[in-house]
């Protein structure tokens, strides 16, 4: 038999109604002919719930991670239980498994775990015995035999970690939305859904802050060339979503797959700074030591002999940033630091990005026509990034989207 790998989302299996409605779109898989292992989320608000409930008891949860992953395990392990129930209701065998069960091995880093290997021995000898098998994703087991939790996005992980394991033809990712659009359609309302996408393509849209996929997902099913595809749990199979693959482009042409937008950073603008590699590096490993994390950086240097360093950072991190920078300063003889708030990342994916004359022209005469101001810029092989006021993201989306979808290759 085929062996396909389901996983649906904390919507997709949010209520009692929905569960059963994932019953039925399995047994009709399993019925057609397929070996089939789902992968169950948390039922919606669960992990919220969980987490609320450890905050009540204990001021500060995460400084018990061991716990947490004890207790935060528990919303897939009711979803996958439930899921198992509804599918025997409807005369077809089956049995859950958590990750430990499934044999998903980790390394030991609680709440962030990594996977590291999947054994499934369990799993096959399951689907050996005609039993449609239900894993809890989100969670694995540690080689020193702790429980451990993945992180964001971790039961996309699972689901294609274990369609990998298992040799599946093909992973389906299970969500609330139809699959992949050129740009959040909520917010531009002239966004497509892209029937293809390649990893590379996907990895970017998603690390740029589309929600549909996790990034460590797509990573995984680039590596071993596994087939992704992204659908809506709320409609027919019939309905073809978005298809995650390799893709060979035979054009150079500019071509753009997707936009993604992300909130939450801050720039901080250094000043007077020595104009030698050493300094810039000295910022650098300052921030790092610190456990800052920047986005973006540039450097110019000045008429005076000094250099202007650009960093951008989360929000989050701004607190600790400021700190070092000041620290910086005073250590380099440095003049001043300068600090802007609230900006967004907006990332523009696609295919020809790299080497195109025009690309920057293009995008920033349609954001000076929208009347948006652009505070950094960074590029890769296939798409760029620009730093704007967060009051200005949905302009942005909608302007950038209009001036690069007409060169959109059509599916």
């Amino acid at each position: 038999m085929r062996l396909l790998v389901q996983k649906y989302g904390g919507t997709s299996v949010g209520t009692p109604e929905r569960i059963r409605q994932v019953a039925r779109r399995v047994v009709a898989a399993r019925r057609a002919g397929q070996d089939v292992v789902v992968v169950v989320s948390a039922m919606a608000d669960a992990t919220d719930e969980l987490l609320a409930l450890a905050a009540a008891v204990t001021p500060d949860p995460e400084r018990h991670p061991r716990e947490l992953d004890m207790l935060l395990t528990s919303g897939e392990r009711i979803s996958m239980a439930l899921t198992a129930m509804a599918i025997r209701d409807l005369g077809e065998a089956a049995v859950s498994l958590t990750g430990t069960q499934a044999a998903i091995i980790t390394d030991e880093a609680h709440t962030g775990a990594r996977i590291e290997e999947v054994r499934a021995t369990r799993v096959r000898e399951e689907l050996a015995a005609g039993r449609i098998v239900i894993v809890a994703g989100f969670q694995g087991v540690s080689r020193a035999r702790e429980v451990t939790t993945l992180g964001r996005g971790g039961s996309d992980t699972t689901a294609v970690a274990l369609a990998v394991a298992l040799g599946a033809e093909r992973c389906d990712i299970y969500t609330d939305v139809t699959g992949v659009f050129t740009a959040d359609p909520r917010r531009v309302p002239d966004a497509e859904l892209i029937a293809e996408i390649g990893y590379e393509e996907m990895v970017e849209l998603a690390s740029a802050g589309a929600q549909v996929l996790h990034p460590r997902a797509v990573e995984i099913g680039a590596r071993y060339g596994l087939p992704i595809r992204v659908r809506s749990a709320l409609r027919p199979d019939d309905h073809p979503g978005t298809l995650i693959t390799r893709r060979v482009r035979t054009m150079e042409q500019l071509a753009l797959t997707g936009l993604a937008a992300k909130s939450g950073y801050a720039r901080l603008v250094l000043r007077g700074l020595p104009a030698t590699m050493a300094a810039t590096a000295r910022v650098l490993s300052a921030f790092a030591a610190a456990g800052v994390s920047v986005d973006m950086a540039g450097h110019a240097d000045v008429p005076a002999g000094h250099r202007q360093l650009q960093l951008t950072v989360r929000e989050a991190d701004l607190e600790r940033a400021e700190d070092v920078a000041a620290k910086l300063l005073e250590a380099l003889a440095g003049a001043t630091v300068e600090v802007k708030t609230g900006l967004t990342r907006v990332t523009l994916v696609g295919s020809g990005m790299n080497g195109v004359p025009g690309v920057f022209a293009r995008a920033f005469e349609a954001l000076i026509a929208a009347g948006v101001e652009v505070y950094a810029l960074s590029t890769s092989a296939s798409s760029f990034s620009l730093l704007v006021p967060a009051d200005a993201e949905d302009r942005t989306l909608q302007a950038l989207h209009a001036a690069f979808a007409p060169a959109r290759e059509r599916a």
